[in-house]
């Protein structure tokens, strides 16, 4: 089955329940997607020496896996990383998928321009069928 980064706000209660709910409903099924997952914001400052390193990781799991998954909680919008990820998918031709778990939370630019395919976060069977 197909492997997809999950990116989410490891700080958002929400977004950190549907990464447990996405684990359980990957385990409960063999043809369900398997995930990896990724904090939206790193300890790392996105200008800084320290942050080459990891975009370079970065770069290397998205070029190795189908997509990615932006989850948008209320502090993505905010998030230079993730609009450097977002970019970087759409530069490898990597699919891009998005989900807002509230429809209040602000959606990144980036996101908008790269018109990734927005999925419902509630529905294992069409979060599965669009990472296939």
């Amino acid at each position: 089955m197909s492997k997809i980064i999950v990116n989410y706000q490891d700080t958002d209660p929400l977004a950190h329940s549907f990464r447990v709910q996405l684990s359980d409903w990957s385990a409960a099924s063999w043809d369900f997607p398997v995930f990896s997952f990724q904090a939206q914001q790193p300890d790392v400052a996105f200008d800084s020496r320290q942050a080459h390193p990891l975009k370079r990781q970065l770069r290397r799991e998205i070029k190795t896996n189908q997509g990615v998954l932006v989850v948008i909680s209320r502090e993505t919008w905010q998030s230079e990383w993730v609009n450097w990820e977002i970019n970087t998918v759409v530069q490898q031709d990597k699919q891009l998928l998005a989900a807002k778990l509230d429809a209040t939370n602000i959606t990144p630019l980036a996101l908008f321009e790269a018109d990734p395919l927005w999925i419902d976060p509630f529905d294992p069977r069409a979060l599965a069928q669009n990472c296939i």
